[in-house]
């Protein structure tokens, strides 16, 4: 088939199924920088903690200081925890402050 074609048709005929196959995979494959509850290992029943650490603590995406800061929860709000998690020694609560859910670290309750 493409011996008929001109070389920069098939050049770029090529290209476009790469493009096309590429777009296709990076679609297709998951997000690896924000983690929702699937990542709980124990879930806490009815619980609201306020944030006690210093003047802010940080909601992130993940269970982890890896993940990126969704938003800075000052210290007296409370957050609705629903779980936990434990990653790299340290333990994760996830929850929900005003409408932003997220995870935080032990330290910002206790």
């Amino acid at each position: 088939m493409f011996s008929k074609l001109p070389f920069r048709k098939a050049v770029s005929g090529l290209t476009a199924a790469t493009a096309l196959a590429l777009g296709a995979t990076l679609m297709a494959a998951p997000s690896a920088s924000a983690v929702g509850s699937s990542a709980c290992t124990k879930n806490i029943k009815d619980a609201t903690y306020p944030v006690v650490q210093w003047d802010h603590a940080d909601m992130r995406t993940g269970p982890g200081y890896s993940y990126k800061v969704k938003k800075s929860v000052f210290a007296g709000s409370e957050v609705r925890v629903y779980c936990t998690a434990y990653k790299k020694g340290n333990t994760w609560y996830y929850g929900k402050s005003g409408r932003t859910t997220g995870w935080m670290e032990y330290h910002a309750f206790f």
